[in-house]
């Protein structure tokens, strides 16, 4: 049996249109390591700290820390992801770099189709991959106006690590991400085409779309990784 919360469900996570009681559904349905240490107990407060901090090409990554009423003390918590799409943050300095507001409205269009692939990626065929993936709880539609898209991930902060750019990998690392490449063709290439046959064409060519936006980021790229004169020039 369940504590009635005390925090207040219906509150906006970081302004979407997410609520804290969206997630806690979604934690108590389809988190079994939510389930099994935390299912039973009251949540007290719900926090989130944007830890994408603003470097996110084309979303917002929040992570949710949630406390019980019967915390013992500050660490104990159950922590969470949500990836929320959105292009508002760049949008205004995108129209300034291109000139083109017509083409930006193009690019900000696609992204939601973007996230429609990705939720279909996590839910229809990460399944049948069996590779190393973030486990994904569930996935919510972006309806442009109406609905923020989201998709509720477990915390990797404690089990995973974010590569630099520039840092090399070892020869391990390389074999190992060979075979979990290769084993994920095997099964992709072994399952019922119907799965995946056709459906994802359009993604593949979204890319296209931001060339013309990626371009004018490569020279601040370079200076802020303070390799510009151990680079080519972008207009090379």
């Amino acid at each position: 049996m369940v504590a009635e919360d005390i925090v207040n469900l219906n509150e906006s996570i970081n302004g979407h249109t997410i609520t804290i009681g969206w997630l806690l559904e979604s934690l108590r349905e389809n988190d079994k390591t939510f389930q099994k240490l935390h299912g039973h107990r009251s949540v007290k407060e719900v926090t989130w700290k944007d830890v994408s901090d603003g470097k996110g090409f084309a979303s917002e990554i929040l992570r949710c820390i949630l406390t019980f009423v019967d915390s013992i003390n500050p660490t104990d918590i159950y922590t969470t992801v949500l990836k929320l799409p959105g292009f508002d943050r760049i949008e205004n300095e995108l129209s300034k770099q291109l000139g083109d507001e017509k083409k930006v409205k193009e690019m900000v269009s696609s992204l939601n189709d973007i996230h429609y692939f990705e939720c279909c990626f996590y839910n229809k065929l990460a399944p049948i991959l069996d590779v190393p993936i973030p486990k994904v709880f569930k996935t919510l539609e972006w309806i442009a106006g109406k609905q923020d898209g989201c998709i509720h991930m477990e915390d990797l902060t404690t089990h995973g690590k974010v590569i630099s750019f520039f840092e090399d990998v070892n020869l391990t690392q390389v074999k190992a991400l060979v075979r979990h490449l290769a084993h994920m063709h095997k099964n992709i290439l072994s399952c019922d085409p119907k799965i995946w046959q056709g459906k994802y064409i359009k993604n593949r060519e979204i890319g296209a779309n931001f060339v013309d936006m990626i371009k004018p980021m490569i020279e601040p790229f370079l200076k802020n990784s303070k390799r510009e004169g151990l680079c080519i020039s972008a207009n090379c």
